[in-house]
């Protein structure tokens, strides 16, 4: 029988009864995606809900469709609906205090009397205004109450150039919902987001605490002079909004930036003189401050960066003598030491590298041929975590692809533009 706004309460009741846990999850389910609606059309439905049911939707990642203050206040008409006041303290534990802002935690949660009444939740409060005075710590004080609700994992893209335009700030992005919809991301509608402050191309970017860090790369001045730069950023989805961090001790494109534990770890890259570097340094989000760690053993650029298995895998790349490489290094945050790994199978340089089910995979890039001429790779190589073994994958890339970004969702690999070593144009491909 198909749920509908009219039956989904009598279905749990059987559900519940009967133990029915895949009808129970499907009202659960229709509830987090509909209850916007239900709270307009039938609301009195909604405030006499039974508490394991509204406990296991104001708990999910998935319910978006109404903000953190809507879901506070409905919180508070459900408890008082009936006087449900014995539910108070466990239920505003699934209150995301941490997505509310400063103004609304103090006018709309703080003030009001049963807050003031529950020691459990003004501690729930306080918790959350301190989160927001830590501005730079924040990826790394993540609890249950200050992660952003998606209805999926979502696929960003973020700077680069264009052909009409240089450098580009723009931030997008993509919502594969199901495995069907993710097959079709090259032709999906991906969605504008809160812009960068300044457009660059050739940057990183990591994932921690579900914030999106941005650093170096290249920017274009207002003498139209193009260069390298150490500035870094953050990107919030929780408000849609980006800050500003300290600087990297080194100016740096072609890098690899990853994030491991708490640290975020930029590998290499050229300066600022196009001078290829061996510097490695780390961020520390605690004190907003970058310091050296251990140098690689040359200088390196244009190289493919992996954080799996806690570790920062590097693979190829190229020397400050122009030497195209095809070592794969790993570094141990707690010895501080670079460790050398069986060698891949070829030389690669602009490739991009990911990790599914414990094997790495290089993909695309180029290498050189007998004349020292620039090819493209289209073989795809894979290398075993435990057996420190390389494999040549039984197919290949549909077209070569160099500078690619590159993300794993549903252990599937998305390779994401990038530019054509024919035209030296971007390209808009995306291969999955």
């Amino acid at each position: 029988q198909e749920l509908n706004s009219f039956n989904y309460l009598d279905l749990y009741r059987l559900a519940d009864l009967f133990n029915l846990t895949l009808l129970e999850k499907a009202v659960i389910d229709f509830l987090v995606k509909h209850l916007s609606e239900l709270l307009k059309s039938r609301p009195e439905d909604v405030l006499t809900l039974p508490y394991c049911l509204l406990q296991e939707v104001l708990k999910s990642d998935r319910l978006t469709s109404l903000s953190e203050e809507q879901i506070w206040q409905l919180a508070v008409r459900w408890l008082e609906h009936n006087c449900h006041y014995q539910y108070m303290d466990e239920l505003l534990q699934y209150i995301r205090f941490g997505l509310m802002d400063v103004d609304t935690l103090h006018t709309v949660a703080l003030s009001h009397p049963l807050v003031q009444a529950s020691e459990t939740a003004t501690a729930l409060v306080n918790e959350a205004l301190e989160y927001h005075q830590s501005i730079y710590a924040q990826p790394v004080w993540q609890t249950r109450r200050t992660k952003p609700r998606f209805q999926s994992d979502t696929l960003y893209i973020i700077g680069g150039k264009k052909r009409e335009v240089c450098k580009v700030k723009e931030l997008r992005y993509f919502n594969p919902v199901d495995q069907e919809s993710a097959l079709i991301a090259a032709i999906a509608n991906w969605s504008e987001l809160a812009p960068m402050p300044v457009g660059r191309s050739h940057h990183c970017v990591a994932v921690m605490g579900d914030f999106l860090f941005v650093a170096g790369g290249e920017v274009e001045h207002a003498s139209g002079r193009t260069c390298a730069v150490r500035t870094a950023c953050r990107y919030d989805p929780r408000s849609n909004s980006w800050a500003e961090l300290a600087p990297m001790k080194n100016c740096r494109e072609h890098f690899v930036l990853g994030a491991m534990d708490e640290y975020l770890y930029a590998v290499g890259g050229r300066n600022e003189l196009r001078q290829v570097l061996p510097t490695v340094e780390r961020y520390c989000p605690k004190k907003n401050k970058w310091t050296f760690v251990q140098s690689f053993d040359r200088s390196l650029s244009c190289h493919a960066g992996y954080v799996a298995d806690g570790l920062l895998w590097i693979s190829g790349g190229v020397t400050n003598t122009a030497q195209y490489q095809n070592r794969l290094m790993v570094y141990e945050p707690n010895q501080n030491k670079w460790i050398s790994r069986s060698p891949m199978l070829q030389r690669r340089v602009y490739h991009s590298m990911a990790a599914v089910q414990r094997k790495l995979y290089v993909l695309g890039g180029n290498d050189l041929d007998y004349n020292n001429d620039r090819i493209l790779v289209r073989h795809i190589d894979s290398y075993n975590i435990d057996t420190d073994q390389w494999t040549r994958c039984s197919f290949n890339l549909l077209t070569g692809q160099n500078e690619s970004g590159v993300a794993v969702h549903n252990e599937r690999i998305y390779l994401v533009g990038g530019y054509s070593i024919w035209t030296n144009e971007p390209l808009a491909c995306i291969q999955v």
